[in-house]
C-alpha cells in the first residue's frame, strides 16, 4: 500500500516538474524575444561630460576625507588595543572566532 502511495506521489511530482519546466521555458523564450527588440540609444550631450567630471572630482575629495577618517579610526583602535590586557583581548578574539564558526 505504501508503494502505491509513493508511486502516485512520484507521478504527481513528475507532472509538477514538467509543468514548471514548460513555464520556465516559455518565460525564457519571452525574455529572449524581449532582448532582441532594438533599443533606442540617446546621443551623449555636452553637459553630461561636465557633470561626470564634477562628480569625479567630488568623489576624489570624498575619498581623501574617507582616508583621513580611516586613519583616525585605526590610530584610535591602536591606542585602545594597547590599553587592553592581553588575556582579555585573546579571550574576546577567541570567542569571536568560535561564534563565527557556529554561525556557518
Amino acid at each position: 500500500m505504501a508503494d502505491k502511495d509513493m508511486q502516485k506521489e512520484l507521478e504527481q511530482l513528475r507532472a509538477e516538474v514538467a509543468t514548471l519546466s514548460a513555464a520556465r521555458a516559455s518565460k525564457k523564450a519571452a525574455a529572449d524575444k524581449a532582448d532582441t527588440t532594438p533599443k533606442e540609444s540617446k546621443p551623449p550631450e555636452v553637459d553630461d561630460s561636465s557633470d561626470i567630471i564634477e562628480s569625479a572630482k567630488a568623489a576624489v575629495a570624498d575619498d581623501e576625507e574617507l582616508k583621513s577618517q580611516f586613519d583616525q579610526l585605526f590610530e584610535q583602535l591602536e591606542y585602545e588595543i594597547k590599553d587592553l590586557p592581553a588575556i582579555t583581548t585573546l579571550a574576546v578574539f577567541s570567542l569571536g572566532v568560535l561564534f563565527g564558526r557556529l554561525l556557518r
